[in-house]
């Protein structure tokens, strides 16, 4: 006759180890994801931005110049920062020690960054709507 017991040591033996999964590594990976479409969305917006200074022949004035000038700005470091999200995922650059340490001072200067350029393309939208104009 078993007993309860043996019963339960059977069951704890037959039980197999559960994989351990690296939480730090996961966390790591959706902070960049996210900070990735994070970057891609103002670049469509500064895009937009950009196309409608174009389109409305603001950009050969003084202050569409000016706009124009800092949107490029803005979305030439965004662009960086995309190259540098695009690097991260090359399988040779994986163990670049150097390449991680840039990648966080990028993450650590993301927020000011986006709303620096969110702040240039809603001022170009002022400007676009007749608000900003002379």
């Amino acid at each position: 006759m078993r007993t309860a017991s043996s019963n339960h040591q059977r069951r704890k033996t037959r039980r197999a180890s559960a994989p351990v999964i690296d939480l730090s590594s996961v966390r790591a990976q959706r902070r960049r994801q996210l900070a990735e479409r994070r970057v891609r969305d103002a670049m469509d917006e500064n895009r937009g931005a950009l196309s409608r200074l174009f389109s409305t022949g603001l950009i050969f004035t003084q202050k569409g110049a000016r706009a124009g000038r800092d949107l490029l700005l803005a979305h030439q470091a965004l662009l960086r920062s995309a190259d540098l999200f695009a690097r991260l995922l090359d399988p040779s650059s994986r163990h670049d020690v150097a390449l991680k340490h840039r990648a966080e001072e990028l993450l650590a200067h993301l927020d000011s960054q986006l709303a620096r350029t969110a702040q240039l393309t809603a001022r170009t939208g002022e400007f676009l709507s007749g608000r900003g104009r002379d």
